[in-house]
């Protein structure tokens, strides 16, 4: 442990999931010791210059020298990533490679007892969105607390199921940009058009969280009353399948990730 009593943080894979997590670890105020995997060299050292990291020699030294050890690198990389490394019994080993399951990782390296899931989306920059995590290890929830809504799960399934909702992010940022792009085609400028669409979901969504004792259907029902442009949209967008086809989209991706687990 640090001096601030938190588990210091190895990260194996110095890519988009170790910025997101070390770019949200410091935005959030998390001053713990963070070590780096010296490869991804130019990425590596900008992460340690602007947020207060250091560079390990090697990829076993970043093992030796943390307490909570991240595998932030894609599926197909795991399997030369891992050759040749040791991890020692007394380390907290935590997995971000989506899609793949516990007992698939035990089959690649012997991992020590604490072996875990965590999938940080693109919103952990800024220490926003949902952080799902399995099983629930108290030096783990508190690095997922640090980057957003901390959702730990009683079983792997409902982590997999929940893994699948990352993928919104990437298909909202299309569908925000279809709306911009509809609203300057009448005249309004890019700007104003993007701050009106992104704070209008960004209210809703706050609107919401407001309002726990309410289901989203019943908050939908509340709005789209007979006689509303609310109502003769949704009536439009529930004839024409808009709301199946995302259900349908989830359920493909799913399929994807449970092909993976076999």
């Amino acid at each position: 442990m640090d001096n601030n009593n938190q588990a210091t943080l190895g990260i194996l894979g110095v890519g988009h999931l170790a910025t997101y997590t070390v770019t949200g670890l410091r935005h959030s105020g998390d001053a713990r010791r963070i070590i780096l995997s010296p490869r991804n060299a130019e990425r590596a050292q900008h992460l340690a210059t602007t947020f207060d990291c250091e560079i390990a020699k090697s990829n076993q030294a970043v093992i030796d020298q943390a307490d909570l050890v991240l595998l932030a690198v894609r599926p197909f990389q795991l399997e030369d990533m891992l050759a040749d490394l040791h991890f020692p019994k007394d380390k907290i080993v935590v997995s971000a490679a989506a899609g793949v399951s516990l007992a698939q990782l035990r089959a690649k390296a012997d991992f020590p007892e604490k072996l875990a899931l965590i999938l940080p989306v693109v919103a952990a920059e800024n220490a926003q969105g949902f952080v799902p995590i399995y099983p629930e290890i108290p030096e783990l929830k508190a690095l997922a607390d640090s980057l957003g809504k901390t959702i730990a799960f009683a079983e792997e399934s409902q982590f997999d199921e929940a893994a699948t909702m990352a993928c919104l992010n990437c298909w909202m940022y299309r569908f925000f940009d279809m709306q911009v792009n509809w609203l300057t085609g009448y005249g309004i400028d890019n700007e104003n058009a993007r701050q009106l669409v992104l704070h209008n979901t960004l209210g809703a969504a706050h609107y919401a969280l407001g309002r726990p004792q309410q289901s989203l259907s019943e908050l939908t029902d509340e709005i789209a009353t007979e006689g509303t442009y609310s109502k003769l949209g949704l009536d439009q967008l529930e004839a024409g399948g808009a709301f199946t086809q995302w259900s349908d989209t989830l359920d493909m991706i799913k399929q994807k990730l449970d092909a993976s687990d076999n």
